[in-house]
């Protein structure tokens, strides 16, 4: 069964609403308050976008206790395209396509493969396979993917796609014991650019490989706001 994407994150990143905040907490990051405060329904607050440009942690968010991390299995949810009919008019004035179910697959195969080797590279936290206390659950997303690329046509030798892909990358941090939700980032990614229709699946590789690098960037951010030390620990060296 592939892992469902919550209401929160499609909710959140649909919405990028930004607030500023007012007041610091112990691990030094500027929150919300008031009406405004930026809450998710699952209880994060918004961190000022001058720190993170899209960010929720909790009020009392602290990393400083996690040493490894476990990574759970990721996913990836599609935006919803009606399927139709082209011709040559329709076709250049059309901006979104439907993917087919076997593309579907290995975007979501080569972005977990993407995600593992990233971490496996990790060098701020071991891996761990487990449940403790000082275990930091890992989780990413990739939520309302936007294919640009049309469909093959018989006697179209040379078709070209611009600005090929949309899609937002999510990151959510969770306590490994409690399964309590600690942070949540969201960044949205265009792939711009003019390419044959031929070249673009070989250079999504590459772009799934620089989302899974959102990831692991997003998770050194955190752990440096959440208060935890950023020297790497004796057995990494």
């Amino acid at each position: 069964m592939r892992p469902k994407l919550s209401s929160a994150i499609l909710s959140t990143a649909a919405g990028f609403i930004f607030f500023w905040h007012a007041g610091v907490s112990d691990a030094q990051l500027i929150l919300a308050t008031g009406e405004d405060a930026g809450i998710t329904e699952d209880g994060l607050h918004r961190v000022d976008p001058l720190i993170m440009e899209a960010a929720w942690v909790r009020p009392d968010f602290d990393l400083s206790g996690y040493t490894r991390i476990l990574l759970m299995p990721t996913a990836v949810q599609f935006r919803d395209v009606t399927e139709r009919s082209l011709d040559a008019r329709t076709r250049a004035m059309t901006e979104e396509f439907p993917l087919e179910d076997e593309r579907k697959e290995w975007l979501r195969r080569i972005w977990r493969e993407a995600v593992e080797r990233k971490f496996a590279q990790e060098d701020s936290y071991e891996l761990f396979q487990g449940v403790d206390s000082n275990v930091l659950v890992v989780q990413g997303f990739l939520v309302d993917v936007v294919s640009r690329i049309p469909p093959a046509t018989s006697g179209s030798a040379f078709t070209y796609v611009s600005n090929p892909w949309s899609v937002s990358v999510v990151l959510e941090l969770r306590d490994a014991t409690t399964a309590e939700l600690l942070a949540r980032t969201i960044d949205r990614r265009n792939a711009r650019g003019l390419l044959e229709v031929g070249a673009v699946w070989h250079q999504t590789e590459d772009l799934v490989r620089r989302w899974a690098q959102v990831m692991a960037d997003r998770l050194d951010q955190l752990s440096d706001l959440g208060g935890r030390d950023s020297v790497t620990p004796e057995w990494a060296r």
